[in-house]
Parts: structure tokens; C-alpha cells; sequence
């Protein structure tokens, strides 16, 4: 886990999420933490290390529902006798509305 990604503000959230590989398998995750440089999952099976994803979920703000996807790469992928695997995704590219989305969560946490 890069230095950055360990002093940006986290949040808790939970939140299904589908986590979406290069080659088209989609896992199915629930969101435990985010920032604007990535999310933490809770996912059921252990995800390589180093690949590239699409995570998208979607959450309910006072304006109503609002999606949020974001391009990203795997960077753990770690067993948890609780969750089954805790998987973190750093973002590589989020597009306007899904920073908007994550500012907002983030200042009202």
C-alpha cells in the first residue's frame, strides 16, 4: 500500500459493491472503508494482486441514489477470518461525478 494511501482521510462505508476484472469476472464485494484514493472490500475469494478493476456501488445521498465507478488496481488482498478476504483497490481514474459523490461521503462522515 502506497505512503498516500495511508494519510488520506478514510471513512467508513458500507455498501454492495461488484468488483469487475479485465477479463470480465465480476465479483461480488461489499464496501468496508473509502477515500479518495481507493476502497477497502469485503470479498469472498482471494484477487490477484496487481490487477486492473472496475469497482462500482452505488449510495444514497439527501439528492437521492448516485453511482459511483472508478477504474483501479488490487493492492492486497489479504485473508480475514471474519470478512473471508479484505481486498483494497487504489483508484487510477474516477470521473467527475463519482469524485463529487466520494467529497460528499467523506465530509459528511
Amino acid at each position: 500500500m502506497s505512503q498516500k494511501a495511508r494519510v488520506t482521510r478514510r471513512r467508513p462505508v458500507r455498501h454492495a459493491a461488484t468488483l469487475t476484472m479485465t477479463d470480465q469476472t465480476s465479483h461480488p464485494a461489499h464496501t468496508l472503508d473509502l477515500s479518495q484514493g481507493g476502497v477497502s472490500l469485503q470479498t469472498s475469494s482471494q484477487i490477484r494482486l496487481a490487477q486492473y478493476c472496475a469497482v462500482s456501488f452505488q449510495v444514497q445521498l439527501k439528492d437521492g441514489a448516485h453511482k459511483v465507478l472508478a477504474m483501479g488496481q488490487v493492492v492486497y488482498s489479504d485473508p480475514d477470518a471474519e470478512l473471508g478476504y479484505k481486498t483494497g483497490v487504489q483508484f487510477l481514474r474516477l470521473d467527475h461525478g463519482s469524485v463529487a459523490v466520494i467529497d460528499k461521503l467523506l465530509q459528511d462522515g
